[in-house]
This record gives C-alpha cells, sequence and structure tokens, in this order.
C-alpha cells in the first residue's frame, strides 16, 4: 500500500501500480495538490491538479491533454507522488476529461500496471438545488449559509484542538490553516483565537470570493482538519471524529456539498 507519511503536510507516495489506490485516496479525503507520474523506463513526468478530490488541470511533455493521456497508457513502471497544497488557479478540465482519466486507469489494470481500486461515485461538491451554472459562478452565498460554514469551523477546529491537547493546539491549526491558505489565499485572514479555534477576524477578503470558491474552501478546510488527525486516531477514527464535532449541522453541509459522510470508510472492520 501506498506510504502516508504522519507529518503533516507531508507527500503521499508510491511506485505506479498503486496509482490508482492513490487517486481513490484524493477523491475520498477530498484532497487539494497535485499528483506528479514519473516515468523511470523513459522520460517522462505528468502532474495532475486535484482541487477538493477534483481533476482540474494537467500538465505534461506532450503539451496537450488527451496527448498526455494517450501517452500515460504506454506507461509500464514509475512512481507516484502526491503533495498536498500545491495548486494551479488554472482550472482547464471537466468532467469528460476526467472521465478520460479513468479509462486510462482502467486500461493500465487490464495490462497489469496498476492494482484495482474501486470507482469511488463522490457528490459533487456543490448538488442538488444548489447546483450552480457556469454563467452564474460570481453568485453570493447566502447569510444563513455563512452562518452554517463559519459554525463548522469553529466546531471542527475545537474538535482537533481538544484531540491534541491545549499546549498543541495553537500550533497544529496553524499549520492546517497555512496549509488552507496556500489553495485559498483569502483563508489567511482567519486566525486562532486564545481559546484555540479558528475564528475569522475579518471577513472582507472572503467576501470577494463567489460562492463556489467559498463552499471549496471550506470542504479543503474540513477535509485538512481530518487528514491531520488520521494518523493519530487512524482514518475511520478520524472521520467520526468530524462526524461527532458537526452534530446536527452536519447534514446541512452535506447538502451544501463540503462534507460528506464516508459509509464505506465506517463500515470497514464493522463485518
Amino acid at each position: 500500500m501506498f506510504q502516508i507519511n504522519p507529518a503533516f503536510g507531508s507527500s503521499w507516495q508510491g511506485r505506479l501500480n498503486e496509482l490508482a489506490h492513490i487517486v481513490r485516496h484524493v477523491q475520498r479525503v477530498r484532497a487539494f495538490g497535485r499528483l506528479s507520474l514519473r516515468n523511470t523506463e523513459r522520460l517522462g513526468i505528468v502532474h495532475l491538479y486535484y482541487r477538493a478530490g477534483k481533476l482540474v488541470h494537467i500538465v505534461g511533455s506532450r503539451g496537450d491533454v488527451l496527448l498526455v493521456l494517450e501517452e500515460l497508457q504506454q506507461w509500464r513502471n514509475g512512481f507516484v507522488r502526491f503533495d498536498r497544497g500545491v495548486t494551479t488557479r488554472e482550472t482547464t478540465l471537466n468532467d469528460e476529461h476526467e472521465q478520460l482519466f479513468e479509462e486510462v486507469l482502467q486500461h493500465l489494470y487490464r495490462y497489469g500496471v496498476v492494482a484495482a481500486s474501486p470507482k469511488i461515485d463522490l457528490p459533487r461538491v456543490i448538488e442538488g438545488n444548489i447546483i450552480m451554472a457556469a454563467h452564474d459562478a460570481k453568485q453570493l452565498i447566502a447569510p444563513w449559509e455563512w452562518q452554517m460554514l463559519v459554525e463548522a469551523t469553529r466546531r471542527v477546529s475545537l474538535a482537533v484542538a481538544h484531540l491534541v491537547g491545549p499546549l498543541e493546539a495553537i500550533s497544529v491549526l496553524q499549520d492546517i490553516l497555512d496549509d488552507c491558505s496556500s489553495a485559498f489565499p483569502a483563508f489567511a485572514s482567519l486566525r486562532i483565537s486564545p481559546s484555540g479555534y479558528l475564528q475569522i477576524v475579518d471577513r472582507s477578503h472572503l467576501d470577494r470570493l463567489s460562492r463556489t470558491e467559498l463552499l471549496e474552501g471550506f470542504t479543503a478546510l474540513i477535509a485538512t482538519c481530518q487528514y491531520f488527525c488520521s494518523p493519530i486516531i487512524g482514518e475511520q477514527e478520524a472521520h467520526r471524529l468530524i462526524i461527532q464535532a458537526l452534530q446536527d449541522i452536519g447534514p446541512t453541509l452535506v447538502n451544501l456539498g463540503v462534507f460528506r459522510v464516508d459509509q464505506r470508510l465506517l463500515s470497514q472492520g464493522s463485518r
């Protein structure tokens, strides 16, 4: 299985045959970062950028995305590395491109290059009645939605602070904040209160973001908090911790698309 260094902010890495497992992990935790694939048989490198677990941009030595994916099908040996927080502002891909990448994974599996990993059908970042059309991308967030996001931030950060203890809470939450701010600079307007939780002291920067960007940012914040807890208490218990912290506002956050209850993860070990 691929390695996840318990040091916060470190990379996830493995050989090419673990590519599908790493991709599924990125999707499951809705990670933000860069997935780098390096060919060890011939010169070649591909960078895939993820935002909230969704593939948004690809860069390769061949230039054109379709040519990059076509060449990737011919790879047989290499290394894979996912660097959290290494992001890009470019969004050049859509669901069709992500499906093409899934077909590449299936092709590599058929040839025995990568190990099988079941496809995870994640809900879209924004679902149901609140899916926004592209032309409406600058829609502002509703006041009640903003209130839910602020309360979620308070509850989740307090849960993390309680887990690590009062002496470590401030430095840990600062690490989490720095990690999210690398992808969302406006989140630098969040501060750590003396009581040990993240609070918003200046809304002016966040108010300039569209509703989509705000939801993606808070998705990253919650996912990062859960990721930090995983090496300490285990991935399953970290997910339970976040669910328990959110309590009654959890279903609302699920509907907003900033949190997802992973039933598959929760059921592991219960059979």
